[in-house]
């Protein structure tokens, strides 16, 4: 979502197309109102500015057809192209429900299939040889993401505020994807780090902090074939071989689903030793 997100507001045409701002713009501010975070609206305001552009006249005459020759001429990865998709859908429903228009073409949209996604996570060998290459705040950087499973955008907004002291030692308050909170746990070492900064442990140049993209290009270029995200299949697969309990770091990633988490946990070595020794002859 983000990628796109980047993709379309990098473009000159940051607005909706002419007959498309006003119904645009109401839609934004029902999503508003349902408390939809700045970062969705954001994601999805230029998601509709792509789409106005693309198809042009007015989103009263769009038909189905158009709607499903502009998501066919789109070389979209499938998460990003469901992202559009569900803003899509939604539009035109919002369209239909306020009377607008008495029918939605998004209905005959296909469903985005999904490729069965594997686990990667990042190796340590990986991450110990891109501390040794890195300066002080991207180590910092790297131990948020391998070490408590952040997010980018996670990492960008940590702050020394956001730091808590609780029974057993202290934790991150983290505020996720949709605004949605979670608290993870912090080694002692990285809790002091964090805490020496006042505020932002990455500030912006004017004021705020940085954006994810400024955390992801410093960690992909310390990473090499390894993506940022990887650092979090590594957290959520060490974590899953401590605990044993899937449920546990679904919450501590933030997930909605299960079935998400899953996709991030590596079956862990010792596990495949354990099996491969029950099953190998004369065991």
């Amino acid at each position: 979502m983000a990628t796109l997100s980047t993709m379309v507001c990098a473009m000159r045409k940051q607005f909706p197309a002419p007959q498309w701002v006003d119904d645009v713009n109401h839609w934004l501010d029902s999503l508003k109102a349902a408390a939809y975070s700045p970062a969705t609206l954001s994601t999805r305001r230029c998601q509709l500015t792509a789409l106005s552009h693309a198809l042009g006249g007015s989103p009263l005459d769009v038909d189905a057809d158009e709607l499903v020759d502009y998501f066919a001429s789109r070389s979209w990865k499938p998460e990003t192209r469901k992202s559009a998709r569900n803003a899509v859908v939604s539009f035109f429903r919002w369209l239909q429900a306020s009377g607008r228009r008495d029918d939605d073409p998004s209905d005959e949209l296909p469903s985005i299939r999904r490729p069965q996604a594997h686990p990667r996570p990042c190796p340590d060998r990986v991450i110990i040889q891109a501390m040794g290459q890195a300066d002080a705040e991207e180590r910092l950087m790297l131990r948020l993401g391998a070490e408590c499973g952040l997010r980018r955008s996670e990492i960008a907004a940590t702050s020394s505020d956001d730091v808590l002291d609780d029974v057993g030692g202290r934790s991150l308050m983290v505020r996720g994807k949709g605004d949605k909170q979670r608290i993870v746990p912090l080694p002692d070492d990285l809790a002091d780090e964090i805490l020496g900064h006042d505020g932002y442990c990455f500030p912006g140049r004017f004021g705020g902090h940085v954006e994810a993209t400024y955390v992801g290009k410093r960690l992909s270029r310390l990473l090499g074939d390894w993506t940022p995200h990887s650092l979090r299949h590594r957290y959520a697969t060490r974590m899953y071989e401590a605990t044993g309990d899937i449920m546990l770091v679904s919450k501590l990633l933030g997930h909605e689903s299960v079935e998400t988490t899953q996709r991030y946990v590596a079956m862990p070595d010792s596990r495949l030793r354990v099996g491969l020794s029950s099953i190998a002859l004369g065991a």
